[in-house]
């Protein structure tokens, strides 16, 4: 809940609005999630989306897998749902629950092709990837189990009575509840990502973990490194707007590891032809000698030395660094390269 602070700490909630009531329909909120949930609003690694529900078809909103390969089917309310509102969630379920690795597979296909984000890996590479985990899940070892999380308005009581009924019952249930807030003319969204709903600050300089667009082109490393810049293409050129002035950066080889570091120096996010946006840099860590067989810190070191878990499948791999994780990071790095 947002409150208003006035100079003798006195305080008065602040009143929040939902979807409808912004003249919204849940298709926004649904794009609005879709856009934002896997990195933004959860910033550790949680899941790996691969459907979005289609027009007129009767399915969830979204469907991810977590680390596990469970299915997990995203039910997304924009105002007070009622009675009732959880059975067509329940029968989406029943539905997907029953979907081979093949069934799944097809969809995440098509989804990274909607999406325009198609790195030609299977479905179990891609997850293997998204997770960094030491060996791909088997196919059966997809969808053995299903998960219900709901997305909803803070405000609606007969939603939350009924999902924690349903999780009194044993089933793996969950209520995310958001709310908006219209503040001078200016819309803010809050959302609670659990346990903790802990992020960087914002307002703070961070460290991001991010990709050298080596699949799509191997060179695009060595000529960020050459003209001192933090670069992304194509659909996906809006990642680097993830930067602000002084952040650390670590380029995050695929299949490598991290190959280098620098720190975000321009003023603003700037533009290299049609399909590119870049930030200028300072170089943190030497111009490596050999571009094609880079010296490179393991992504399970890196894991080690942070202590964390990232979402390998973005761009900017979530959740970012605090300054002293970054900073720490970046000795650690400089060590490595420097043998």
């Amino acid at each position: 809940m947002l409150f208003k602070l006035d100079e003798k700490n006195h305080i008065e909630p602040v009143e929040f609005i939902d979807f409808a009531d912004w003249k919204k329909l849940e298709k926004d909120l649904e794009n609005l999630l879709a856009e934002n949930l896997f990195g933004t609003l959860f910033e550790q690694p949680t899941f790996l989306p691969f459907h979005q529900q289609r027009p007129r078809q009767g399915e969830g909103d979204i469907y991810a897998l977590n680390t596990k390969g469970d299915l997990v089917v995203f039910e997304l309310k924009r105002a007070t749902a009622g009675r009732g509102s959880l059975d067509q969630l329940f029968r989406y379920v029943g539905i997907s629950g029953n979907w081979s690795y093949a069934e799944i597979e097809r969809k995440f296909f098509n989804y990274q092709e909607e999406k325009q984000d198609f790195d030609e890996e299977t479905l179990r590479e891609a997850h293997q990837n998204a997770f960094n985990l030491d060996r791909p899940l088997d196919e059966k070892e997809f969808n053995r189990n299903q998960h219900m999380w709901v997305v909803g308005s803070a405000a609606d009581d007969s939603l939350i009575k009924t999902i924690n009924f349903w999780k009194s019952k044993g089933l793996s249930i969950e209520f995310f509840p958001y709310r908006i807030y219209e503040i001078e003319n200016q819309l803010y969204f809050e959302f609670f990502a659990k346990p903790n709903d802990v992020h960087i600050n914002p307002g703070k300089t961070k460290g991001v973990l991010f990709d050298t667009n080596r699949s799509w082109d191997p060179t695009s490393f060595e000529t960020m490194f050459r003209k001192k810049r933090v670069s992304a293409y194509g659909t996906r050129k809006n990642a680097v707007k993830s930067f602000s002035r002084g952040d650390l950066v670590f380029y995050s080889h695929k299949g490598v590891g991290i190959v280098g570091a620098a720190k975000v120096t321009g003023n603003s996010v700037k533009k290299d032809g049609p399909d590119e946006l870049y930030w200028d840099v300072d170089l943190l860590t030497p111009i490596p000698k050999d571009f094609s067989k880079p010296k490179a810190m393991s992504f399970q070191d890196v894991q080690r030395v942070t202590d964390k878990s990232f979402f390998w499948a973005r761009i900017q791999k979530v959740p970012y660094l605090s300054f002293e994780e970054a900073e720490n990071l970046l000795e650690q790095l400089k060590l490595v390269l420097s043998d």
